[in-house]
């Protein structure tokens, strides 16, 4: 971005007075709260080697206002279209029915009041344990080859045994954000004893304050087995507020007036008082109910300048509750879902550039599916958690390309808005435009090789970054060569 020289007789106060201004000001939009001014992006020398990119993306390309500030803002989504595609995709696992011995659908949303025992044994997936038994391929645990007893203690501790022939779910709010497990253990599980980042135990991450089903309980009785949406898995007890019953679980989930979580992720203060939630830390998408009335005091201050939400937790039964907790109003949060434009996606995506690639959700972080699904679930669209299925989805504009020409694609990438979605094998992408005829992404990436090397050498990225499609992947293809969705409703 260019600056303006100011004129030489301006005084140093004056500049003084000026630069405070320009770096301290606010701005504001229709239904967003008002907050710090975006700085001046740094150039010159000293930015340029402290900050390093992918060949092809300059310094300057690391900034949203880079994308947008010479792009046409395209509504990608409108609020009644967002609900109806909510309407049309609900989120569903896949289990197998023996009775009918064939595939079937089971939706979070309408599940009955009671389940066949074989149901919950299909999602428990113990085929997935007695491959990991086999050894073939070896597994380390924590970096070391398990115990000889490591694997009974864990089917054990699964209880497989123990499904009564009906099942009645047991609706649950999560507290904090956590990891569900395939299998009720933190161990960390990888065919490589080196390997620190992807772990085979992890099923996905579970926002707070989202809804789960609870279907199953470990042994041990640590572990719930919870039907989260589109995917299964073990998480922590603690990790949930038990409803009594679905009527309270949906008046939780679907709060009337709430905040959304537009930052990064937010901290919220730490409270003098004993909280739950004193320090507690939201990802980008956290939907946080509001207080219908805010007391004079909350936790022992006063909530002058605040939001005041209402968090769940549990009691000592393990049951929901809910305390009470401000949130400033200058903080990264939106009252309601922001209006879905690509210049608003770009900016909510370039909010997790840096950020550590989390597998699954792991590391407090996420994968490329994970942050298409915390930078869309700002604007009230909600995904499923897998890559693949996004990319499948009709109602986002899919088109299948993987026989079009590298020409053909370009040609649409030339028409496409920023931040729609861009697929490759086992890779989600958010689009944000052309460069001098080159097509350029944000995603969240473990590996790459480098344009034009030859030589095939895997470079560890595992984080949040900006490239172009020329990228390799281990095929010798570009990423452009083998991109097979794109998701744009506009083509």
């Amino acid at each position: 971005m260019k600056q303006e020289k100011l004129f030489p007789i301006v005084s140093g106060a004056l500049l003084l007075f000026l630069a405070g201004v320009l770096l301290g000001g606010t701005w504001s939009r229709p239904g967003r709260v008002s907050r710090p001014a975006e700085t001046v992006r740094p150039s010159g020398p000293g930015f340029d080697e402290s900050v390093q990119t992918v060949p092809g993306v300059s310094p300057e390309m690391l900034h949203a206002g880079y994308w947008t500030d010479s792009a046409r803002d395209v509504p990608l989504f409108s609020s009644d279209e967002i609900a109806l595609f909510n309407e049309n995709n609900p989120p569903f696992v896949f289990y197998d029915s023996i009775e009918e011995q064939s595939v079937k659908k089971l939706f979070l949303c309408d599940l009955p009041l009671s389940l066949q025992g074989e149901v919950v044994l299909s999602l428990l997936d113990r085929p997935f344990l007695d491959q990991l038994r086999s050894g073939e391929p070896c597994v380390y645990i924590n970096g070391a080859v398990p115990a000889a007893d490591y694997w009974d203690s864990l089917e054990a501790n699964c209880r497989f045994g123990d499904i009564p022939p009906s099942v009645a779910p047991v609706y649950a709010v999560c507290v904090h954000r956590t990891v569900a497990q395939r299998l009720p253990t933190d161990d960390f599980a990888s065919d490589s004893a080196e390997e620190t980042f992807c772990s085979d135990f992890v099923s996905a991450e579970i926002m707070p304050c989202a809804g789960v089903a609870v279907l199953h309980e470990s042994a041990d009785g640590m572990w719930k087995y919870v039907l989260a949406g589109s995917f299964c898995g073990w998480v922590h007890r603690d990790a949930l507020a038990l409803c009594r019953d679905r009527d309270e679980w949906l008046a939780a989930i679907h709060p009337e007036k709430y905040l959304i979580v537009t930052g990064s992720e937010l901290i919220l203060d730490e409270t003098a008082v004993p909280t739950a939630h004193s320090g507690a830390i939201l990802p980008m998408g956290t939907k946080l109910r509001l207080a219908e009335q805010t007391p004079e005091q909350v936790n022992g201050r006063s909530p002058l300048g605040c939001y005041c939400v209402e968090l769940p937790c549990a009691g000592a039964d393990g049951s929901l509750g809910w305390e009470k907790a401000l949130i400033g109003v200058t903080q990264d949060v939106h009252a309601g879902y922001l209006p879905m434009t690509s210049a608003s996606v770009v900016e909510q995506a370039f909010k997790l550039l840096g950020r550590v690639y989390g597998w699954g959700g792991s590391l407090r972080s996420n994968d490329c599916s994970g942050i298409v699904g915390q930078i869309y679930g700002c604007f009230g669209l909600e995904l499923p958690r897998n890559a693949l299925a996004i990319a499948k989805m009709d109602d986002l504009g899919k088109t299948i390309c993987t026989r079009m020409t590298v020409d053909r694609k370009l040609q649409i990438l030339s028409e496409m808005p920023a931040g729609t979605l861009l697929y490759m094998d086992g890779h989600l992408m958010i689009y944000l435009g052309m460069r001098d005829s080159a097509p350029y992404v944000i995603s969240s990436c473990s590996k790459y090789i480098r344009p034009g090397d030859t030589s095939g050498r895997i470079q560890t990225a595992r984080c949040v970054f900006v490239s172009g499609l020329d990228l390799l992947r281990a095929n010798g293809n570009t990423w452009l060569e083998d991109l097979s969705y794109l998701l744009w409703r506009g083509y």
